[in-house]
Order: structure tokens, then C-alpha cells, then sequence
């Protein structure tokens, strides 16, 4: 894909990684539409924009709500028309074991990624089926992969969000919308400072991978739609890793598992085993 003068949604834009990808989009010529629930960051980004002589606009919006969604999708059809790429990167949630996590929070950290990512790509696919052209992409963790303990909220929330790539694409074969996803390793953004003792439940195993900027997470989203290619996993140490994975899901839950936070009462289980 051409990215020039293409239309460009992203969600989760006012910060972290959808700001970094709404930079690159418009430094390749598109018209970014950014979309997050906190007005001041997305004009700041807005305005970032427009003084590198780019082409954006803002829609403050909660993309995990399906009226927040259909209001932000009237106004970007009436003033712009179908986007030609939706980059769904809103994300949130805390990792916590179960016993931690109350209901009402496991249904949000579900709302969002994933059912924000359904509730805009449907606001929007039925033009982009009827154009028959178009990009929808998803940004991920390895949490959908391999999940690590004392996150499974966040990481069923991710499982989700993969299934939804996985059968958007199977959907959509053939109509000429190329569905994507780009799961980056650790990545250092507010995310952590917003949830402190997040990064302490990262599994050493994961910390030798790497860390990432959005500034370079972002260049790969670019280089995704560009080449149009389909799942993408960064670093090239994940890249290497994800595949075996897959593949052989038992000893890596397990070194997710060893390297990982345990359970306070498996920890004192094996402590009294001692």
C-alpha cells in the first residue's frame, strides 16, 4: 500500500504507541484521523502534525463504547469518508491474578482491545467492503501467545483480540482488505508508569527479548501496511522465539511460568515443601 494521501484511523492515538504510529502515517503522507478519549493529548499530536505540514484531526471518543464508536464513525464518514486504513491500537488493563481481579474489571480489560477493536473495524467495514480495498490492524502483545501468571485478564483480553484478527481475515478473503497485526515485545510507554509493579510481572525469560520505543514499533506498523504483509512479531528476538512458541506451547508456559511472578499460594506451597 501507497500510504500517500491515504485516509489512516488510529485508535489509542494521544499517546505510547498510536501517537508514534500517527506520526509515521502522516510523515508518509496520509490523512490521520486520531481517536482517544482525552481531548487535550490528541489536539497536542494534532498540532505536532500540522507544523511538520501534515494532515490530521482529532475525534475525542471511547472506542469501547458502542455509541461512542457509532458517533465517532458518523462524523469521520460525513466529513472524510470510509478510512482506507483503521489501525486498532486502544489497549488497557492491569495484570493481575484472578483472585485480584474483580468482574466488573475482567469486563473491562475484555471492552478494550477487544471489543473496541470489533465495535470501529464494524463501524467502518461495510464501506471498505463496498470500495474493495482497505488495511485493518491490530496492534498486540506476546501475552496472546504466551500468556505469563498473574495476568489473566490482560492476556484473555489479547487471546481475543488474536481470534479477532484470525477470523476477521478469514471473513474478509477476497474482498481486498488486508487484515493484520503487529505484536511487539515490551514496550516502554506510559503504560507502566500508569501501572506501577506492571514491569515486575514481565517474566525474566521476556526481559531478554528487549525492549522497544513506539518510535520503532511504529516504523514497523509503517513497514506492515507498506509490504503488506500479515502478522508481524518484533523484535527479531520475538520473531525467532514466536514461531516456536507455537508450536511447542508446553515448555514455553512453563518458562513463562518459572520466570514469571507466582502465586502467592503456590509460593508458599513450594516454601513449606522445603
Amino acid at each position: 500500500m501507497n500510504l500517500d494521501g491515504k485516509l489512516a484511523l488510529v485508535t489509542g492515538a494521544s499517546s505510547g504507541i498510536g501517537e508514534a504510529t500517527a506520526l509515521a502515517l502522516a510523515e508518509k503522507g496520509a490523512h490521520v484521523i486520531l481517536v482517544a478519549r482525552t481531548p487535550e493529548p490528541l489536539d497536542s499530536v494534532v498540532a505536532s502534525i500540522r507544523r511538520a505540514g501534515g494532515r490530521a484531526d482529532a475525534i475525542p471518543a471511547d472506542v469501547g463504547s458502542i455509541q461512542g464508536v457509532r458517533a465517532m464513525a458518523s462524523q469521520v464518514l460525513e466529513r472524510w469518508g470510509v478510512p482506507d486504513v483503521i489501525v486498532n491500537n486502544a489497549g488497557s488493563g492491569r495484570f493481575l491474578f484472578i483472585d485480584e481481579t474483580d468482574p466488573e474489571e475482567a469486563v473491562a480489560m475484555m471492552t478494550v482491545p477487544y471489543f473496541a477493536a470489533f465495535y470501529v473495524t464494524r463501524a467502518f467495514v461495510e464501506g471498505m467492503v463496498e470500495r474493495g480495498s482497505g488495511a485493518i490492524l491490530q496492534i498486540n502483545t506476546p501475552a496472546a501467545t504466551i500468556p505469563w501468571p498473574g495476568a489473566v485478564g490482560y492476556a484473555s483480553s489479547r487471546y481475543a483480540l488474536r481470534g479477532f484478527t484470525d477470523a476477521l481475515r478469514q471473513d474478509l478473503r477476497g474482498t481486498g482488505i488486508r487484515v493484520s497485526s503487529v505484536t511487539p515485545a515490551k514496550v516502554s510507554s506510559p503504560y507502566f508508569d500508569r501501572h506501577p509493579g506492571a514491569e515486575d510481572r514481565i517474566p525474566g525469560i521476556e526481559k531478554l527479548i528487549g525492549t522497544m520505543t513506539p518510535d520503532q514499533v511504529a516504523r514497523v506498523v509503517i513497514r506492515t501496511l507498506e509490504e503488506g504483509r500479515r502478522d508481524v512479531h518484533t523484535p527479531w528476538r520475538w520473531a525467532a522465539i514466536e514461531p516456536f512458541a507455537r508450536a511447542f506451547p508446553a515448555p514455553m508456559s512453563w518458562l513463562m511460568w518459572r520466570t514469571g511472578t507466582r502465586h502467592p499460594a503456590a509460593m508458599a506451597s513450594s516454601t513449606s515443601r522445603d
